[in-house]
């Protein structure tokens, strides 16, 4: 429980809306192998008595939430250092935040639900700066319209009026050879202008490549890019109506079928090779373990293009390296993405204009 929750169910507990009805029993009491039993809580009668229904337009964000989160390995929440605290960094990243949900609350944003049309809930749209072990790594932005399907961010209405979004294309491998070679496309010979294009395996889709390839080039080492890529399993979803990849770690639980059942790190490895031939470019920085700052170019990127958008007034909401904008607002979005990706890195690849597709379905 948050510290507000815990309070409120604590005074709920001293009105008698909820009782214990099962106390707790400690783990050295208690006749399990391992651990003891919560106590356990029920409602009272005068707690449905008093329990009303809520619309959407009945809710707002808690004004106390955080607007930047540092986690650690586990995901647990650290406290944020206080040297970043006190730093420009931050106190931008919060003020740029606060102004974009202030904007987003105020487009009526609407989502078609079985149906029907239906106000985002404004916790969906609020949005966080989550940085991983220090912060210096990731940086992303996350709210939980990120996890909303393609399909469904691209159903929503800002004001009225249909949206579409800018996504960049290969944003990551393209960051990598302009840092390593000063050029954002391939010079090679089997270079078919697609990072992700992987003809030796006809049978992978272009998913399951980006999902192998970034590992390749953001794993510690050739060794931990083979056990993950092993580790591959696929099965079929129905609602995107397409195959999904996913690879694992230790004993996480796997969903569907293995991809390589024989011999999986094996046919890793060759998958491996097959690439570092197809795309010999990145042999020099596969294995760099790089994703922590590539995560951290493209979150400052994305912040840049919110602060950019929300000056305009044009509501946006990103994923990543996309963007989701009112249709009308298309070019302009576009010249946003790209002003801030030469500001972010300095005007040095100003002979570059990164690659982005635009989609409204």
């Amino acid at each position: 429980m948050t510290t507000k929750t815990l309070e409120l169910f604590r005074v709920a507990l001293k009105l008698g809306w909820i009782v214990k009805t099962k106390a707790e029993i400690r783990p050295k009491y208690s006749i399990k192998r391992n651990g003891g039993m919560t106590s356990v809580y029920q409602r009272t009668p005068a707690f449905l008595k008093l329990l009303k229904s809520l619309s959407i337009e009945d809710l707002e964000a808690d004004k106390d939430l955080p607007w930047v989160q540092l986690k650690d390995d586990e995901g647990s929440i650290l406290d944020l250092p206080s040297g970043y605290l006190l730093s420009h960094s931050y106190r931008r990243t919060v003020s740029v935040l606060i102004s974009h949900y202030t904007l987003l609350i105020s487009s009526s944003i609407y989502k078609l639900t079985d149906s029907k049309t239906t106000t985002v809930d404004p916790i969906d749209i609020r949005y966080t700066r989550q940085w991983k072990v220090n912060t210096g790594i990731g940086g992303r932005f996350y709210s939980p319209f990120c996890n909303y399907s393609k399909k469904d961010r691209l159903s929503i209405t800002i004001k009225g009026e249909t949206v579409g979004s800018w996504d960049f294309s290969q944003l990551h491998p393209t960051l990598l050879l302009l840092l390593e070679h000063g050029v954002g496309e391939e010079p090679n010979l089997f270079s078919t202008g697609d990072i992700y294009d992987m003809p030796e395996y006809p049978e992978l889709t272009r998913a399951a490549n980006k999902l192998f390839i970034n590992t390749i080039l953001n794993a510690k080492s050739r060794s931990a890019a083979i056990k993950s890529i092993g580790s591959a399993h696929h099965y079929w979803d129905l609602f995107e109506d397409t195959w999904v990849y996913e690879t694992y770690s230790g004993k996480q639980k796997r969903q569907g079928e293995p991809l390589w059942p024989e011999k999986p790190q094996k046919k890793a490895d060759e998958y491996i090779d097959a690439f570092l031939f197809r795309h010999p470019t990145f042999a020099g920085v596969a294995f760099k373990g790089l994703w922590g700052t590539l995560q951290l170019l493209d979150s400052e990127i994305m912040e840049e293009a919110v602060h950019r958008a929300t000056a305009a007034g044009i509501p946006v909401l990103p994923v990543h390296d996309e963007l989701v904008g009112p249709v009308s607002k298309k070019e302009e979005l576009k010249q946003i993405l790209i002003d801030s990706f030469h500001e972010v890195t300095q005007g040095k690849f100003s002979h570059h204009e990164p690659k982005m597709t635009w989609s409204t379905t």
